[in-house]
């Protein structure tokens, strides 16, 4: 099919009506006139920008989250046009296993263009941090390079900044956050491991802090587009992340084996006096394996205007030392008439737990829609049979999972569940799915699950109901383990020679042509 046929049947997309031409005379209009050859095809050079980026998203070995770009690479090496269109997407995410610190640093001085594509960036430390390579050694004229983009930005330090890159062993978190420094549009940023040095802390936390204290930062940005932060902070506390939890931009911070669970008695006010109530923007705050005093916590999710998701992965050792479920619901307390989504991998209880506070209190958070907890958490089991449901459910719930943990004697409570079915209507209308994953083996669970299936047939409500082998890795599987792209590198993620010192220049030659 003929170009003009395409652009006859459907709206020009925008790249096509920039290159449309005006007409340059008669001879040229009779020309286009005339059918096109049967014989012509349609390449890639010939379609619209968009289009060509759909059909990159069918080819095989493209993988934008994985950042694996054999593929993308390619393409950009095989026509001029090519490059242009897919030089974005090869250096829209920074990730530190397959590329070289210092030369992609180098990169990005030499061409701001590329490091304004930069969307995305992770650091990775510790074992396994990167693919087996020699440490790259700066030239003469590369640390000429490095010293000439520091000094451009005219930050304060930028001669430290610059002598520290160029060092023979630099360290890792010195490129890394350099990178930061040259990359004004990053959106994401991810920190695999926290635990960078025994002898000093990350440096980006404190990149960050200056360059929002208001104070004199030279041409350097200010991370004014960065939105989500995930760290491993296995060496750190909030004190450290403070930086971080006063950007405005901050949408979602995701924190993993965070300890605050110091006994200085100075330190939950000084925490409060630099995280004030009301600071950020934060909408989602996710916590994993993490060891939080109860007013450390209570001052993190305090921070936040308006938050709307919070996610919690804990259990009773390793969180809110003396605490309780109904202290949990406190700290959240301010953030009830925002909070949309809830979800608790573990309340701070255990059977010998003799503390009788006062149960309930998520009925009234009126916009919570999305519930996961475990039933103990909103069913009152100190009631025995006389025990209930939708008194402690909040009445905009729209999905409910439950976990029945084997130990906590909830299993005995499912009849609760079967009676709910018939009263929801009332309490909790908008309910749409209810899901359970019963971590009790079959052999001790006394109770028939085909009650709640007849229970619920009748309604409008999705029933979901993981036995054992079934919800080991679905529901909470992806917290019990680390993300599946911090370790198993299949044998297709060699590392792409995109940053060699041979290749750089050419590209950014290439970049300065086609720009």
């Amino acid at each position: 099919m003929a170009i003009t046929t395409l652009i006859n049947d459907f709206p020009p997309l925008p790249s096509q009506a920039l290159k449309k031409r005006q007409p340059k005379g008669k001879k040229d209009s009779n020309k286009r006139q005339c059918p096109e050859s049967v014989d012509r095809h349609v390449t890639l050079n010939d379609l619209p920008d968009e289009l060509i980026l759909e059909v990159l998203h069918y080819l095989p070995g493209i993988d934008m989250q994985d950042f694996q770009l054999h593929t993308l690479l390619s393409l950009s090496l095989t026509t001029r046009n090519l490059h242009r269109v897919v030089s974005d997407k090869i250096y829209s995410t920074y990730d530190s296993y397959f590329c070289e610190p210092f030369l992609f640093l180098r990169t990005l001085i030499s061409n701001p263009r590329l490091g304004e594509s930069v969307r995305h960036a992770k650091f990775r430390y510790g074992d396994d941090a990167h693919l087996e390579r020699k440490r790259y050694s700066p030239t003469a004229r590369d640390k000429k390079i490095i010293k000439e983009g520091m000094k451009a930005l005219d930050f304060p330090d930028w001669k430290g900044w610059a002598t520290r890159c160029n060092s023979v062993d630099v360290e890792l978190d010195i490129l890394h956050t350099a990178v930061m420094l040259h990359t004004p549009n990053l959106v994401t940023l991810d920190v695999e491991d926290g635990l960078i040095s025994a002898y000093s802390k990350a440096k980006w936390p404190e990149l960050i802090k200056k360059a929002t204290t208001g104070e004199h930062f030279g041409h350097a940005h200010r991370f004014k587009a960065l939105q989500s932060v995930r760290v491993d902070a296995q060496n750190m506390v909030i004190h450290h992340l403070v930086p971080i939890l006063r950007l405005q931009s901050l949408r979602k911070l995701e924190l993993r084996e965070l300890s605050e669970v110091e006994l200085d008695m100075r330190a939950p006010a000084e925490l409060r006096r630099v995280l004030p109530p009301g600071c950020n923007n934060l909408e989602e705050l996710v916590l994993e394996e993490c060891s939080l005093r109860y007013d450390a916590l209570e001052t993190l999710i305090a921070s936040a205007r308006g938050l709307r998701s919070f996610r919690f992965d804990a259990n009773q050792e390793s969180v809110l030392l003396g605490g309780s479920g109904v202290m949990l619901q406190n700290a959240l307390w301010r953030q009830q008439n925002c909070l949309e989504s809830l979800d608790i991998y573990h309340d701070p209880w255990h059977k010998d737990d003799e503390d009788h506070l006062q149960h309930g209190g998520l009925e009234q958070f009126p916009v919570l829609r999305d519930l996961k907890c475990p039933l103990r958490m909103v069913v009152d089991v100190r009631s025995g049979a006389s025990a209930t449901v939708l008194e402690f459910l909040p009445p905009a719930l729209e999905t409910l999972c439950l976990t029945i943990r084997w130990g906590a004697d909830e299993e005995l409570f499912l009849h609760v569940l079967e009676r709910m079915a018939s009263e929801y209507s009332t309490t909790v209308p908008q309910l749409r799915r209810l899901q359970l994953n019963i971590q009790v083996p079959a052999e001790e669970l006394d109770f028939d699950c085909e009650r709640l299936v007849k229970a619920y047939s009748t309604t409008n409500v999705e029933l979901i109901i993981n036995l054992p082998s079934d919800s080991d890795d679905e529901e909470w599987g992806d917290w019990r383990t680390v993300s599946s792209d911090s370790d198993d590198s299949d044998d297709s993620s060699d590392e792409v020679d995109l940053y060699s010192d041979s290749d750089s220049s050419s590209d950014t030659n290439s970049e300065n042509e086609s720009g």
